[in-house]
């Protein structure tokens, strides 16, 4: 039974965010500042103790060279922020994350050289800063949109 079938209210849900980068973190700090709920994604200890760190609490540790492991998480999804670091990873991120939920997956990077390539593998959004400050500005009106509450009857 569902939190909403007990409880009569929408279940809360959760951003997802990979977030290898400054930008990334910052992202991160601004969802928690705001009382977004999010987790975040890694894909090994190191990334895993950096974010524990910087004091982010719901983490998911994904082995992202095992597909049998891609076992999606059991919390309702709102949409997938992705910063990319890596061309690779990013791609083995949209293919995961896309396994898991229809919701919309959004790439942030630098980099528009894989816009068709991140397009096909299933993102929906990109998103291209130059540094973390102009992250910040970008993503302000992604923050707005999380923060405002939507209940269908």
């Amino acid at each position: 039974m569902s939190f909403m079938q007990v409880h009569g209210q929408p279940e809360e849900e959760y951003i997802l965010v990979s977030a290898p980068n400054q930008a990334g973190k910052q992202f991160l700090n601004r969802l928690r500042q705001q009382g977004i709920p999010f987790y975040a994604m890694v894909n090994n200890n190191y990334g895993k103790k950096r974010l524990e760190a910087m004091g982010v609490n719901h983490i998911i540790k994904v082995d992202t060279g095992k597909q049998k492991t891609w076992v999606r998480p059991s919390i309702p999804i709102k949409r997938m922020y992705l910063f990319e670091d890596s061309f690779t990873l990013c791609c083995r991120w949209i293919q995961i994350c896309r396994a898991w939920s229809d919701k919309e997956i959004c790439i942030v990077s630098r980099r528009d050289h894989a816009r068709m390539t991140y397009r096909a593998l299933g993102a929906d959004r990109m998103i291209f800063i130059n540094g973390s400050e102009d992250a910040e500005l970008l993503l302000q009106p992604h923050l707005d949109k999380l923060t405002s509450v939507q209940y269908s009857s």
